[in-house]
């Protein structure tokens, strides 16, 4: 696949987008209209075109309608932010080969020489308001920028809503950047994968430049606050996006639902009680994209949900992986050739993975963090770690 934005072109006008291997992943599993709906539901309580437009009635749907919707509250500016990072993660550990797709600008763009070749012509300078509001969010850090925000979700309510509306507690109304930058790059007469649409703009390389340079700004405010990448909030806060969208595509595609299984056994063995519970825990949610619900590329890796114990490891155990290459997922006696123990320590890129039989080599850590190192404990690690050095013992029966 190549790297950089790809040329889609109608009606005698150029658009860029992702790579046409990302996007058909995000067909695959139902991302665009995912994250349609996910702005959608949050816009159940009335109001402009509200939920309306859902495709899928996302308002009665099973998926509960947050009581943060859109620009309401602070708490929908935090889950604005934390939404579209877990998709900028994502998509990174996806394609850690080619994230320049998924990179912000570095700073806010004002000239055309600061856009992609194909858009430079068509630059128009902002207006002095647009300016001034993208200034103090490239120079949040700044003690008088900081100072405007209380809090995260009030930073996020400033960036993503229109120009103008309340912030509950800032002193500051909202400053339409999120909106500034998304009528930016519309092309009038190509709009299949364009900003404009709604249905398919996460298509759109402009897209995650911009979401990625609000991501920046984000995390600039964040290290000012003194908080770290690994906060516990932050990590629950970008898991519980996943598991929205994840419920959200399952309501556009009812196939992405797993079939009904069988009650499960009663078993016991050390993967059982001290492995599985470390891969199930609320903490590293291992079990959220690799159980019953998963929808992601993943989802044939089964390290919890509605599955035996037994089951998770006949399908961990000399298997071959989908992501590393010419490793095995896990090698019995051996956790330094077992690809599920190198992701989950964070050494899997010093490993020498090689595409082997149609295998990638994806080795950024699992679960995902956002500083890239590891999530589980080292106490967690080295249980893991003896399971697979003893052997990998299947659980039994009681």
């Amino acid at each position: 696949m190549s790297d950089g934005a790809a040329e889609f072109s109608k009606n005698g006008q150029i658009d860029l987008t992702v790579q046409p291997d990302v996007i058909a992943w995000m067909e695959q599993n139902e991302w665009q209209a995912a994250h349609f709906e996910w702005h959608s539901i949050r816009r159940c309580g009335g109001g402009g075109f509200g939920g309306g437009m859902s495709r899928v009635d996302i308002c009665n749907s099973s998926v509960p309608v947050p009581s943060d919707q859109e620009c309401k509250t602070t708490g929908d500016g935090f889950q604005f932010l934390a939404m579209h990072r877990h998709m900028i993660q994502s998509l990174k550990q996806l394609w850690p080969k080619h994230s320049e797709q998924f990179e912000g600008f570095k700073k806010f763009p004002t000239t055309a020489e600061e856009l992609p070749q194909q858009w430079r012509a068509d630059f128009r300078p902002w207006s002095a308001t647009t300016l001034a509001n993208a200034k103090i969010a490239d120079e949040i850090d700044k003690p008088e920028n900081l100072s405007r925000f209380p809090d995260e979700g009030a930073f996020g309510m400033w960036l993503q809503c229109f120009a103008g509306q309340a912030i509950p507690g800032a002193s500051v109304s909202a400053s339409g950047l999120h909106g500034d930058l998304h009528f930016k790059w519309v092309r009038s007469n190509n709009a299949d994968h364009g900003l404009g649409n709604q249905f398919t703009n996460i298509d759109n390389y402009m897209f995650w430049k911009l979401h990625g340079w609000i991501d920046n700004v984000w995390e600039k405010y964040r290290v000012a606050k003194g908080m770290s990448p690994t906060d516990q909030k932050l990590k629950d806060a970008v898991a519980a996006q996943c598991y929205e969208m994840d419920a959200i595509a399952q309501v556009i595609n009812p196939e992405l639902k797993p079939d009904p299984v069988d009650p499960l056994p009663t078993e016991s063995g050390v993967f059982h009680t001290t492995v599985r519970p470390i891969l199930e825990s609320d903490v590293n949610k291992c079990s959220g994209c690799h159980g019953a619900q998963s929808t992601g590329p993943q989802a044939g890796l089964s390290l919890g949900g509605d599955v035996s114990s037994a089951d998770i490891v006949a399908g961990l155990v000399n298997q071959a992986s989908k992501s590393g290459g010419q490793f095995r997922l896990v090698v019995p006696g051996n956790p330094d050739q077992s690809w599920l123990y190198l992701k989950a320590a964070g050494t899997a890129a010093n490993a020498g993975c090689r595409p082997s039989g149609g295998a990638s080599c994806l080795t950024g850590v699992m679960p995902q963090s956002a500083d890239g190192k590891p999530t589980l404990t080292s106490a967690e690690l080295a249980t893991l770690r003896k399971w697979i050095q003893d052997g990998a013992p299947a659980p039994t029966e009681r």
